[in-house]
């Protein structure tokens, strides 16, 4: 077997075998030989069908199991990343004790360092400054997230700017900063300015650019190397089941959000890019990719996609043209302009969903949306294409463009509620009178977003710019509560209702996770995703599988960031018995997802190193590389002895001699008090490996 560091956190795998592989298992261990509990473990199968990426979680003993598929690469290659807060992947050994099966062991390093391992809203943690914060996120995030890597860096070059007046270098590198942002937002809006949309420097611009130069030059006035301390906010609600497949898009491209469509061997991921008049459809089951292109002459920009009962799907413009929707079946487009008879071009965001997030029309069959250009809400009447628009009423103290965004449709299909993003107001829209009614008002800067609704007519509105989540029921007109995130500088993007779990699924824009509410116990949990960048717009719920759907969604294409379609079983088997009847259906929890989960694994030992030459005896080693100084057999010196650590691992040989052999090489510290064993730099692996076994071959 061979390996390879890589320069990006993983290690590439290379398998002197070459048969394919059907199951993968494995351990994560740190140097100091504990086992790591709930970090992400994922592989990418090169060169093989399905999904780009899959990931799972370690279990209380650091035990992981991937599904079983029909090959992990032929030449078995994997690339192995994980993500653990505190830990840094630092190297993989495997072996393969049956020709279908490859089980791995994989070394981390702890570290109190975060910065390459949590998320962006680490570095915005603290409350004296929240309302700021608040207005730093509703100013920057709308296209990616802040201070990602990118961002951190260019914080590095200007501290390395020479210069005494570090106050006023910062002001004006952060400042070009913005400068640059605006013009990327004015050139990509600027695509179809036939559409007379609001002035590109004000839509998704840097809007308060004076204001967020001072917050970045006082909040990040120097290097950003170094951060520690974070924690994911509330308890991980992953477990060995989960399983989170990730299937990457082409670039150049701008993608926003995916649903599910069709079933059995055709079900297809739909990904929309708003920068183009394409959409992506991906094979969930083999993850061939096709593109579908809206006919549509002018920009058009699919942004947010929404479910029709009949399994067909709508798509609503980034730019205000018109409304599409697709016949998954036969693939053939309809596409109505989005022009009222009163000559206004509607800015379409979201259609009118009720707590299935599945599109409802009203009595009259005519589609609910928001218009966010107009600040109202309209309908369209699929049968003659008739649009009208009714503007929202100005708020007394607040702009009058309050960006109406976020909608939703109560269960009897008789209202409408919907957010304003810019002003901090969330309100109703009587359907039949077609008058605004109950208006909600927060503050300026809590900016709430896409918003859903339960069953029994009770709202869930997430605060992008705050970081809380909003309980509201429409029946009784009564705030329920307000409840803080995890972390409050996650900016949520939005909220859907799963009605089989009874229970709140919060996509984070700027926290690399997705929250879990519970409204019975007004309690959150986490599920982290395994890699930073991880901005998330909406998420869909299958209502057979159960499974979340969602993106990685960095928009313009300027924003780095990974660019993927999900596909997620949050692993609890609520879904059970509701499956499609599909090939590989998932027997222990009645799903059918992409894979076929394969039993939690047991611990497994290492293979064994190769043959090395005979160097000398364990205490002739010790002597030479100077292990004496520090450790004695029998006595404590400035480390423990060598019976002592024979003593304590005992009962893990085989992996604890890799971990021993790693701990000579690398030092680390934590594990017999507070002083951390230094590298041996004199020692080569062939020793280190020689005196692990040695010193785990002494008895007590």
């Amino acid at each position: 077997m061979r390996y390879q560091r890589s320069t990006v956190g993983g290690v590439l795998l290379m398998l002197c075998a070459t048969a394919q592989a059907d199951s993968l298992t494995g351990t994560l261990t740190d140097l100091n030989g504990r086992r790591v509990a709930g970090a992400s473990i994922t592989v990418a199968p090169a060169g093989q069908p399905g999904p780009t990426a899959l990931t799972v979680f370690s279990d209380a003993q650091g035990r992981f199991t991937f599904p079983d598929r029909p090959g992990y690469g032929d030449p078995a290659r994997l690339n192995v990343t994980i993500r653990a807060l505190g830990h840094q992947l630092l190297d993989v050994r495997a072996q393969r004790p049956a020709a279908d099966r490859i089980e791995l062991t994989l070394l981390a390093q702890p570290t109190t360092n975060q910065a390459d391992m949590a998320p962006a809203s680490a570095w915005l943690r603290g409350s004296a400054d929240r309302d700021e914060t608040s207005s730093f996120v509703l100013d920057c995030m709308g296209c990616h997230q802040s201070p990602m890597r990118r961002f951190r860096d260019y914080a590095n070059a200007i501290a390395d700017v020479p210069g005494t007046d570090r106050a006023d270098i910062s002001r004006r590198g952060f400042r070009s900063l913005i400068q640059y942002m605006n013009y990327i937002s004015a050139w990509e809006f600027g695509r179809n300015a036939s559409a007379h949309v609001a002035d590109a420097g004000s839509v998704y611009s840097v809007g308060h650019g004076e204001q967020v130069v001072e917050y970045l030059a006082r909040r990040f006035p120097g290097r950003m190397n170094e951060l520690g301390g974070y924690d994911w906010g509330a308890p991980l609600i992953v477990t060995p089941r989960t399983r989170i497949a990730e299937y990457e898009v082409p670039r150049p491209n701008a993608v926003r959000e995916a649903v599910v469509r069709g079933s059995g061997r055709e079900r297809s991921l739909y990904v929309a890019d708003v920068s183009s008049n394409t959409m992506f459809r991906i094979n969930v089951e083999t993850g061939a990719q096709s593109t579908l292109q809206i006919p549509h002459a002018a920009p058009f920009g699919p942004h947010s996609l929404h479910k029709a009962a009949d399994g067909s799907l709508w798509a609503t413009p980034f730019f205000p043209t018109a409304l599409s929707h697709l016949d998954v079946k036969t693939q053939q487009w309809r596409t109505w302009p989005l022009k009222a008879r009163s000559g206004e071009m509607s800015g379409i965001h979201d259609l009118s969903f009720t707590f299935d997030h599945v599109v409802r029309t009203d009595e009259a069959g005519r589609v609910w949306f928001s218009d966010i250009v107009n600040t109202g809400v309209g309908y369209l009447d699929p049968k003659n294409g008739q649009l009208e628009i009714y503007r929202a009423p100005a708020t007394p103290g607040r702009s009058p463009s309050g960006q109406l965004y976020g909608l939703a449709m109560t269960p009897d299909r008789k209202e409408l509620w919907y957010t304003q993003l810019a002003i901090g107001q969330f309100g109703s829209f009587n359907i039949a009178s077609k008058q605004f009614e109950v208006s909600v008002v927060l503050p300026a800067n809590s900016g709430p977003r896409r918003m859903t609704i339960n069953d029994q007519g009770v709202l869930y509105v997430p605060l992008f710019g705050a970081g809380q989540l909003v309980e509201y029921d429409t029946r009784s007109r009564k705030l329920v509560g307000t409840y803080d995130l995890p972390d409050r500088s996650s900016a949520p993007y939005a909220a859907t209702w799963d009605p089989v779990r009874k229970v709140v699924w919060i996509p984070t824009s700027n926290a690399d996770a997705i929250y879990r509410f519970d409204p019975r116990d007004k309690s959150f949990g986490v599920l982290p995703m395994p890699r930073q960048n991880a901005y998330l717009r909406m998420i869909d719920v299958d209502d057979e599988t159960g499974e979340l759907i969602t993106s990685y969604a960095n928009i313009v294409e300027n924003s780095h960031g990974p660019r993927m379609a999900l596909v997620i079983d949050p692993g609890d088997g609520a879904y059970a018995g509701r499956a499609r009847s599909t090939p590989g259906a998932d027997a222990a929890t009645g799903t059918a997802p992409v894979w076929q989960a394969a039993p939690v694994a047991q611990p497994i030992a290492l293979a064994k190193p190769a043959p090395v030459a005979p160097v000398g005896s364990g205490p002739e080693l010790a002597d030479r590389h100077r292990c004496t100084a520090c450790h004695d057999l029998d006595k404590p010196l400035i480390g423990p002895p060598y019976r002592a650590i024979a003593a304590r691992y005992q009962t893990d040989v085989a992996a604890m001699t890799e971990v021993l052999t790693r701990k000579v090489l690398l030092g680390g510290g934590g594990n017999w008090g507070v002083v951390p064993m230094v590298p041996n730099e004199h020692v080569g692996e062939a020793d280190a490996r020689l005196l692990a076994s040695w010193i785990l071959s002494q008895k007590p």
